[in-house]
């Protein structure tokens, strides 16, 4: 069963009531945070999401109310093996938020089932941008200013028609220092005080991990180049000993809130598509991700410090994670010495804009190869 909420025993808010649907991953939720905080100022939140949702921004947004539902629809595979769905539970969740009376419910998917459950909430004003028909489950029908904005750009446009102010130009933030932990004080203890390099080699979705051995060529250059503590972090599916021996510090496993307080500490993160990079973004970290199947137009890291790796190499991209071949060739056909060059020189202009530490430079005297 979903893990409600006890029944609120105080007097009813003279508030009104927002709910906001969120069912994807932790980088998808970073996009929602400018929404939140500025429509936390005028509403009770309530945002039903993954188990995850909650970990990642009740620290951010204490005063939302987290309703954990792992949505179906949101699997990468199986989604429309209908016989396998929690409908008990949907059933039960619908019947709670229908009690709350919500004012008004948000989706920034393009999800017609997304769109049929803040109808089935009992939402009496519905905001979203309408697909295969979705309109009739809608009161108030979006339209993109571009098909190719990114995600942040859609919960701009949900602000606005909602009247938030303060909308426009306001990039994901989650408040680190609200994750700080005795946890990491300690495992960071044990570095050398130098900036420090984070590697998450890993992703969720399989095709969209860089090869291991690419990484590795890559940290050896970086070794030989600039001055630095390494920080590995290795996803669920772990690393090999290749990555693990070129490593100051090998963390794992973390929690959500410890994987933030982490993301936040560093100088800058090394990453895949993944999560972690939208989490180091919204905490001001520069980050450096390498991009295969999905479209960094509407999913790339945030802000002007980050620099996205990219190549049109198969003529499929983007597939957004349904690669029809037997390897993601706009990845392992993305070679390292191709990229090198590519790094080298960005991390040279963050730290000609003082957005690394010097000491991360120092042994920039090195001939560049």
């Amino acid at each position: 069963m979903p893990r409600l909420p006890a029944p609120d025993l105080q007097p009813t808010s003279p508030r009104p009531r927002l709910l906001v649907l969120e069912f994807w991953g932790l980088g998808d939720l970073t996009f929602a945070t400018p929404f939140l905080r500025a429509a936390q100022e005028r509403y009770d939140i309530t945002l039903v999401g993954k188990d995850h949702a909650g970990q990642l921004l009740q620290p951010t947004f204490p005063q939302i109310r987290f309703i954990s539902f792992d949505a179906p629809w949101s699997a990468y595979r199986g989604k429309y093996a209908l016989w396998r769905w929690n409908w008990q539970d949907l059933f039960a969740l619908f019947g709670r938020l229908r009690a709350e009376h919500f004012d008004a419910a948000v989706s920034v998917r393009n999800d017609p089932r997304d769109h049929l459950f803040m109808l089935l909430a009992g939402a009496r004003s519905r905001y979203g941008f309408p697909t295969r028909g979705s309109d009739p489950f809608l009161t108030h029908v979006l339209v993109r200013r571009s098909a190719s904005q990114h995600k942040v750009a859609d919960w701009w446009d949900l602000g606005c028609v909602l009247g938030l102010p303060g909308m426009a130009d306001v990039g994901p933030h989650l408040d680190h220092p609200q994750y700080r932990s005795a946890s990491v004080d300690e495992l960071f203890a044990g570095l050398s005080g130098k900036p420090i390099l984070c590697l998450h080699p890993g992703a969720r979705i399989a095709v969209r991990r860089w090869p291991e051995e690419y990484f590795v060529y890559i940290v050896e250059k970086l070794r030989a180049h600039f001055d630095f503590d390494l920080v590995l972090v290795p996803g669920p599916e772990g690393c090999g000993d290749a990555l693990t021996s070129l490593a100051d510090l090998v963390v794992r496993p973390l929690a959500v809130p410890e994987l933030v307080d982490i993301l936040g500490r560093v100088d800058l993160l090394l990453c895949n598509d993944s999560g972690p990079g939208h989490i180091a973004a919204a905490c001001h970290r520069p980050v450096i991700p390498l991009f295969g199947p999905t479209d960094p137009n509407w999913f790339r890291p945030w802000g002007d410090q980050h620099h996205v790796v990219i190549r049109d190499i198969c003529p499929w991209r983007p597939c957004f994670d349904y690669c029809k071949f037997s390897e993601p060739y706009c990845l392992t056909k993305l070679l390292p010495e191709r990229v090198w060059p590519e790094i080298r020189d960005y991390l040279h202009r963050l730290l000609e804009r003082g957005l690394l530490p010097r000491e991360f430079g120092r042994t920039t005297s090195v001939a560049l190869t």
